[in-house]
């Protein structure tokens, strides 16, 4: 018996697990270590097993473990942080199990694959069997890997990180179609600009702008239509200046919108006006929820702190 051997039939963690989590279903591999400690290529064949997240397809993994060992503390298990929300019930599965299960970085993951399978594709058995070897190497080699405990999210957190990242990208399209829109502005009916002199792609504008697409239309309607449009579209100041607005509209040096920007104002002022009321509403339930969390409150900078040194003590943001 080597040494190697002799070492590995005294660890406690006799079987290392790998899992593979994706959309569709995941992939499980369990390797022991006197496979790994032979020393030849065996366990880069290792049978793995695919299943569903489903309640089948958690007993199934189940039976499949429980071959290898019905000691669940002999099994150092691995997979990647990335399975999110499709890896949730397997992940609450195993925990309850009390499986030991770990948490290895993507790059790791993928840099050992590269290096144990130069040129060959990825798949998901490979990735499952490349993290049962990471946690060979962990145990029984004692090499060093970035490994920490698998957790479940807080639900809370979870919901609030959800939600940024929803607010993120509509936030950015939106302000784009802003820009855009108030380019075309600037080419249709300059003017507006000084009627609205905050922005003129905000909801009143751009609400507008709908009606009455060119100036010519907005200075031959009535001023009571005008004034209805603004009001209805929240422009209570603005609905009692009506008469300045349909007169910058009378003289505006604005040009006539060709076929081009035509479709482009009617695109830009339909994705705007859709897009407006959920982003608020988002953005509104994102505040809610930062607000109940001192720690994000304060970890952000708008809420006073005591800052200490020595005996001085004094507030600040």
């Amino acid at each position: 018996m080597t040494l190697l051997e002799s070492l590995g039939s005294q660890l406690s963690r006799r079987y290392c697990l790998g899992v593979d989590v994706g959309y569709k279903g995941q992939v499980a591999v369990v390797i022991s270590l006197k496979t790994f400690v032979r020393g030849d290529e065996r366990w880069k064949r290792a049978r793995c097993i695919d299943f569903p997240s489903t309640r089948g397809g958690l007993r199934k993994v189940q039976r499949y473990l429980a071959r290898f060992s019905t000691d669940r503390g002999e099994f150092l298990g691995l997979c990647e942080p990335t399975g999110g929300h499709y890896g949730a019930t397997v992940f609450q599965y195993l925990l309850e199990q009390d499986y030991g299960m770990k948490l290895v970085e993507n790059a790791t993951v993928r840099h050992m694959r590269e290096k144990i399978f130069p040129g060959v594709p990825k798949t998901e058995e490979m990735e499952a069997r490349v993290m049962a070897h990471i946690a060979y190497l962990h145990e029984a080699v004692g090499e060093e890997f970035t490994l920490r405990p698998l957790e479940l999210s807080d639900p809370e957190d979870t919901h609030l990180l959800a939600l940024c990242r929803d607010s993120w990208k509509p936030s950015t399209m939106i302000t784009r179609a802003r820009s855009q829109f108030t380019q075309l502005m600037a080419v249709t009916f300059p003017e507006l600009k000084t009627f609205f002199t905050s922005r003129v792609s905000t909801v009143v504008p751009v609400s507008l702008v709908v009606a009455y697409p060119t100036p010519a239309l907005l200075a031959a309607a009535s001023a009571e239509e005008v004034r209805q449009v603004l009001w209805n579209a929240g422009g209570y100041q603005h609905a009692h200046r009506v008469a300045e607005l349909q007169c910058l509209a009378c003289d505006s040096s604005g040009l006539l919108p060709n076929p081009g920007r035509a479709w482009r104002l009617e695109w830009l002022t339909d994705f705007l006006l859709t897009n407006f009321r959920p982003q608020a509403a988002l953005d509104k339930r994102i505040e809610e929820l930062v607000e109940q969390r001192d720690a994000y409150v304060a970890y952000t900078g708008y809420s006073a702190g005591l800052a200490k040194s020595q005996t001085i003590d004094r507030a600040r943001m």
